[in-house]
């Protein structure tokens, strides 16, 4: 038996995860996202997302082929940027232009930094166009938005640029400015001419930063984004360069955006999803936690069930209605990365022999449970503000498993969640659904219990018996069975 503290499960957070290549998983999808057929990754907060762009960017960190660029709504300036849409349209196709302005300035960017760029008319019209509108600077996307709102959106082209001569003198020279608009074209045009055997990746991630549910603007804008990033990578498919763009965003924003356009990227989308079972398969969660032990103990590395050498499967004070220490754990997981490496890390201070006993793992269900809590508040809260006092009614109630209409009748009678209905025109049926959305709760349907999960095409049942999920018990402090 090994030591189970020696395991460095490593940080919460997979964003400039130094060791990620030492114990990064790769599902078959991989593969196709590493060669640009899959541009969309979709999944739930702590699926993986975030480790599957981080992966790739390392690796075109090391590679004197590659060259990216990052987007991130984080710290970006929306405001200013929803001043430069189209006002001539009212849908998502008032983004659009600005986001394929924004993406091939990027590519632009990259073009002038490759060396191995074939020289072109092309690369030195791009080049001199950066230079003329400061566009060099290595602040991306944000630096750019600034120059065109104070420049009135407007940007200096060459007379080449433009049908007609300028009052300027000759074409050659740069003319008066004109609108970023109509000039995102001939950008497509001078880059499509471009040729390199260099893959130019552009990683977009952290669409979350600031959504909030029911923004229409905002849901413009990322709808805008989705089909500026299709748009752009459909104009440069027969190109001679290669364009890689990587999209990562969670499923309930995506979900909710609701467009005719996103099921034509159906073909192009990557929607994460693990499987919580002991036997292996190419999508098991315990591959990440295998594959976390063998990068720790050398000795393991050819290891056929690295699990099983630190963990005591064999301690009697399992139940016997328990398979194993893993089942437990797992069920008590929405089947991501995330809640079981955190779930291992709250174990390590309850494991002084070094063994990772099911008494180990029970003492620290209160602490995980506590952390699985606040990952449900991160994501819940932008639907539902009154997430904490509707859960407060299932602890009222004091078991994991009730008849719905119990729940209906608690939230009528809380104060904040009563309020809020009375304010959005909504009734408990609707609370409970977005409850059940984010897998706090599961429902009984024909001698099984659903949680959506397990299924986003799972459809809420408003009636019958409801259940808590295992992991929130101990928070919640209602009592079920294991």
């Amino acid at each position: 038996m090994q030591d189970f503290r020696l395991v460095d499960w490593g940080p919460d957070e997979a964003k400039n995860d130094q060791n990620l290549p030492e114990y990064f998983v790769s599902t078959p999808e991989f593969s196709a996202i590493e060669n640009g057929d899959i541009r969309y990754v979709i999944g739930r907060k702590g699926t993986g997302k975030t480790a599957i762009v981080e992966k790739i960017r390392q690796q075109v960190a090391t590679d004197p082929m590659g060259f990216h660029e990052n987007l991130s709504l984080k710290n970006f300036p929306i405001q200013e940027f929803r001043e430069l849409r189209d006002k001539s349209y009212r849908d998502k196709s008032q983004f659009v232009s600005i986001w394929s302005f924004l993406i091939y300035i990027e590519l632009a960017k990259i073009i002038a930094r490759d060396q191995g760029a074939h020289q072109s008319d092309g690369i030195n019209e791009l080049h001199q166009f950066l230079s003329e509108n400061g566009l060099n600077a290595e602040a991306g996307f944000v630096s750019t938005v600034t120059i065109l709102r104070k420049s009135d959106s407007k940007v200096k082209v060459s007379g080449k640029w433009i049908e007609a001569e300028t009052s300027k003198g000759s074409q050659s020279q740069f003319s008066a400015p004109i609108h970023y608009q109509k000039i995102v074209e001939k950008l497509a045009q001078f880059i499509k001419s471009t040729a390199s055997e260099s893959e130019y990746w552009l990683f977009i991630d952290e669409l979350d930063e600031g959504f909030r549910a029911g923004d229409q603007s905002l849901r413009l804008v990322l709808l805008g984004l989705l089909r500026a990033v299709e748009d752009t990578a459909l104009a440069l498919k027969f190109s001679t360069i290669k364009y890689r763009p990587l999209v990562a965003l969670r499923s309930d924003i995506f979900d909710r955006l609701e467009d005719n356009d996103l099921n034509k990227l159906d073909d192009y989308v990557y929607r994460i999803s693990w499987t919580s079972r002991e036997e292996q398969d190419s999508h098991a969660l315990k591959l990440i936690a295998d594959a976390r032990i063998k990068k720790s103990i050398p000795s393991l590395k050819s290891s056929n069930d690295p699990w099983g050498e630190i963990v005591n499967n064999l301690d009697t004070k399992l139940p016997h209605y328990i398979d194993s220490v893993w089942a437990f754990m797992a069920s008590r997981t929405y089947d991501r990365p995330r809640d079981i490496i955190k779930f291992l890390k709250s174990c390590r201070k309850h494991s002084p022999s070094g063994q990772l006993s099911f008494e180990s793992a029970k003492m620290a269900e209160d602490t995980y449970s506590d952390w699985l809590y606040r990952e449900i508040r991160d994501e819940i809260h932008s639907y539902l503000p009154c997430w904490r006092e509707a859960m407060q009614c299932i602890t009222r109630i004091g078991f994991g498993r009730f008849e719905s209409h119990k729940l209906y009748a608690e939230f009528r009678s809380e104060r904040v969640v009563s309020k809020w209905m009375s304010d959005n025109n909504k009734e408990p049926e609707d609370v409970a659904e977005t409850l059940y959305d984010f897998g706090v709760i599961g429902s009984y349907d024909d001698g099984r219990w659903l949680f959506k999960y397990k299924d986003e095409d799972l459809a809420w049942s408003p009636n019958g018996e409801l259940i808590v999920h295992f992991g929130l018990c101990k928070k919640l402090r209602v009592t079920r069975s294991a």
